[in-house]
């Protein structure tokens, strides 16, 4: 599949961004080929001793740091105190990396491409560090293309990309949620507290959107599985540990509002306790 040059300048300028933001030494941006089958280098800073284009691309159904990331669509952490320094690919390892994230490139919701953010140090990343990572890939990535063939059909061509018009329309009837302090905005899943931007995964935003609808009213585990994981079928742990990262999310853009927002009532779900 060909990269065009403008595909390639937009990528550079996020890994300039994240490196901006961040203590990570090396980025690299790979997007989901065409026909879905690997996730290719388009763009990198890796310093000395830079791999090549086959060494960085990665089976996209295969079990690596980067399909885990692409099929769950949220950010993986890794760090030589919490898992094997050899989860991460051998080109990563191998250059003694340690500490990094792999975050989804998402456009309408469906993720085509991933991220490494990487370091050496075998300092894990702090939770204010994660979320300036995934903003500044967010920011970044809204006008990174996805690769697509060029002989296909307008029609062939938007369902390639992961742009349904129906999905899409579907989206925009949805309305935005405002409480007091707190704006979600679903069009472009998006939320910001207290005035700050708040970086979520789709889970993430799938689930504060989805306890806004009922807000002050209990949401039950079953209906937010459901919702947030549709077709799939996780542990129940799941909507508590997505919960976990919700309010550490919430708590880092306004700390005394974002750690009182959503609450656990105890056997039945959580509620998002907010004032209109």
């Amino acid at each position: 599949m060909q990269v065009t040059e403008h595909t390639r300048g937009v990528a550079a300028e996020l890994c300039e961004a994240v490196r901006a933001v961040s203590d990570f030494s090396a980025v690299v941006v790979l997007l989901q080929s065409q026909d879905g089958a690997t996730l290719s280098p388009v763009s990198w800073l890796l310093g000395g001793g830079v791999p090549g284009e086959a060494e960085l691309t990665e089976p996209a159904g295969a079990d690596g740091p980067g399909a885990r990331a692409l099929s769950l669509g949220v950010t993986l952490v890794y760090s030589i105190d919490d898992n094997p320094a050899d989860e991460l690919p051998l080109w990563a390892s191998a250059r003694g990396f340690t500490t990094g994230l792999v975050i989804p490139l998402l456009k309408y919701g469906r993720p085509f491409g991933a991220v490494y953010a990487l370091r050496r140090d075998l300092q894990p990343p702090s939770a204010t560090e994660i979320n300036l990572t995934e903003l500044a890939v967010v920011h970044a990535s809204r006008t990174l293309p996805v690769l697509v063939d060029s002989s296909l059909s307008d029609e062939e061509a938007d369902e390639m990309s992961g742009f349904s018009p129906a999905v899409y329309e579907s989206v925009r009837d949805l309305s935005p949620l405002r409480f007091d302090g707190l704006h979600i905005d679903p069009i472009r899943e998006q939320a910001r507290l207290a005035g700050v931007e708040v970086s979520l995964s789709r889970t993430e935003f799938l689930m504060l959107y989805t306890l806004g609808r009922q807000a002050n009213e209990i949401v039950p585990h079953h209906v937010l599985l459901e919702v947030c994981w549709p077709g799939d079928f996780p542990a129940l742990s799941a909507v508590d540990a997505t919960v976990y990262r919700l309010r550490k999310k919430l708590s880092l853009a306004a700390e005394d509002a974002g750690k009182q927002m959503v609450k656990t009532v105890r056997g039945k779900g959580y509620m998002l306790a907010a004032g209109r």
